[in-house]
């Protein structure tokens, strides 16, 4: 807790110290009491309730003047279980995200979240986290970086950096492969580093009737176990040509090389693992490094963009990367002042913590906050503030240490009307992990596929002045193609409904019910209600 918490204080008092005089400026410490009971409510034999006491402590701050703006939210809950037959439960939940702005040229981002997030795959994960934290990760993470843009007349120069660092930790529950084999489990640490710089000009800029761009970058990503790299480097240029008012082709051509590489594995003279005490793979750096994906070449694409109106943006591309057919694509449109539609299309060569920071970079300063006292893996979309665009943190849906191709598309609906507002998140992500052949006799993820379906819907209606009632509904299904981890598809789904209400200015009730269920394959159905009620003081 305290490195996190130390974090989250920098977060805020730089943001602070960065206020100029006059700035709007929300800062809401508090404190909460919890008292939950959690049941089984599937029939199974065996203790099926348990009851938690909770307490919390958080802050949620949100700050606006002509150069800053930004949000953070954080708490940490701890649970206390009445029985001796389950475990104490802490839980660390935040999200933040700031842009700082001295001047037309010149901003500096940053973003960061913690949360508690699937495992691997190969087991069931509790839709509710109380108590069963079996097959899930605390995850923290943070992207920093300065964004450079200024024009020179007609020519316009921008450059991009970004530092990323993810950590994967207090992990609960392992899967074990059998004698000999590693149990894999998923705690490690990322750092990132992105850096790219491009020059052009707009259509009609210069004279000439097309826009045209120079660009070029370099992607590193360094993964602690095993000692995992991933190096990407790109130069292209690409060119805009409008044909009317709202519609515009666009190609782009050039050249991109990409390598990932680990240690190599410490092994017997008959190529058997020699694992460490906790039964996982050692790497062995008197060998070669392995090759885990190496490829470089042509990379183009072509596509078209439409723009009828300030409120509506589609741009598609396709064409070929990494050897191989690349479609991606973005819409946006704003239904009203406050309903938004967006939908992501994505295919990138990425690793858990990159693809984490990468989404967190990309959300809006300003964004609902979690409402959900009863927590959950499920939830991975955040919507932004008032209807405006969100994002879907597709890297939660499983946490994985050795880097992957991902694929993907996600819808994302928000909006406010009158006392109601909603959100509506879905997404499919397939990840084809990229590994080294270990051997016969270690098993890899070389060639292992994942895919996974989400759904995050909510709906809340403000019931009078001082009161509000939401209903949130979360359903996902996994599924992977290896034999030795599960082979087969799991399915979660769940429900939670909360009311809050404001007895004062400063203090705050919340009464939350959930249901969860979830199973498939060799993995048993379950079906969990939980109950809670809360206590806030705002300090």
């Amino acid at each position: 807790m305290t490195k996190f918490a130390w974090l989250t204080w920098s977060f805020l008092s730089t943001a602070l110290i960065a206020l100029p005089a006059g700035a709007r400026t929300t800062i809401s410490p508090y404190v909460e009491g919890q008292q939950v009971i959690s049941t089984d409510l599937s029939g199974r034999p065996g203790p099926d309730t348990v009851t938690y006491t909770g307490i919390a402590a958080g802050v949620d701050a949100t700050i606006e003047s002509a150069k800053l703006q930004g949000q953070i939210d954080y708490r940490y809950d701890h649970y206390f279980a009445w029985s001796n037959r389950y475990r104490d439960t802490d839980l660390h939940n935040g999200l933040a995200s700031l842009k700082y702005q001295p001047n037309s040229d010149l901003s500096l981002q940053a973003a960061g979240i913690a949360t508690r997030a699937r495992g691997s795959l190969a087991t069931g994960t509790s839709g509710l986290l109380f108590g069963d934290l079996d097959n899930t990760q605390q995850i923290y993470a943070i992207q920093a970086g300065p964004s450079y843009d200024h024009h020179f007349g007609d020519i316009n120069l921008n450059a991009d950096y970004r530092f990323g660092w993810t950590r994967s930790d207090n992990g609960f529950g392992s899967t074990d492969l059998g004698p000999g084999q590693p149990v894999l489990e998923n705690n490690f640490d990322t750092f990132s580093h992105t850096g790219d710089i491009a020059i052009g000009t707009r259509p009609g800029g210069l004279g000439l009737p097309f826009g045209w761009t120079a660009s070029g970058g370099i992607e590193r990503d360094d993964i602690h176990f095993l000692d995992a790299r991933y190096t990407s480097k790109f130069g292209r240029v690409d060119v805009v040509q409008p044909v009317s008012h709202s519609l515009a082709l666009e190609a782009g051509i050039g050249y991109e090389a990409d390598r990932a590489t680990q240690s190599a594995i410490l092994t017997d003279a008959d190529g058997n693992a020699i694992l460490d005490k906790h039964r996982h793979l050692q790497a062995d750096h008197s060998k070669r490094r392995l090759l885990s994906y190496d490829q470089d070449g042509l990379v183009w694409d072509v596509g078209v963009l439409w723009r009828p109106s300030v409120r509506t943006t589609l741009e598609v591309r396709g064409g070929q990367r990494y050897g191989q057919t690349v479609v991606t694509g973005h819409f946006t449109h704003q239904i009203t002042p406050k309903s938004t539609i967006e939908v992501v299309a994505y295919d990138d060569i990425t690793s858990f913590g990159r693809q984490l920071t990468t989404g967190i970079g990309s959300l809006p300063t300003s964004f609902s906050g979690s409402n959900l006292p009863i927590q959950t893996p499920l939830a991975n979309c955040v919507f932004g503030a008032n209807g405006a665009q969100g994002g879907c943190l597709t890297a939660l849906n499983s946490v994985n240490s050795n880097f992957y191709r991902s694929r993907g598309v996600y819808v994302l609906l928000a909006g406010q009307k009158g006392l109601w507002n909603y959100g509506l998140g879905v997404g499919y992500d397939h990840r084809h992990y990229l590994a080294p052949n270990l051997g016969a006799n270690i098993f890899s993820f070389a060639g292992v596929n994942e895919q996974s379906v989400t759904v995050d819907a909510t709906i809340g209606r403000r019931l009078s002045r001082v009161s509000t009632l939401t209903l949130t509904g979360l359903a996902a299904w996994y599924d992977d193609n290896a034999s030795v981890l599960s082979g087969t598809s799991y399915t979660a789904y769940g429900g939670i409904l909360t009311y809050n209400r404001e007895f004062s200015r400063r203090l705050l009730g919340t009464a939350s019910v959930g249901v969860s269920s979830g199973g498939g394959g060799n993995i048993d159905d379950d079906v969990i209600g939980t109950a809670l009620v809360a206590l806030r003081y705002q300090l």
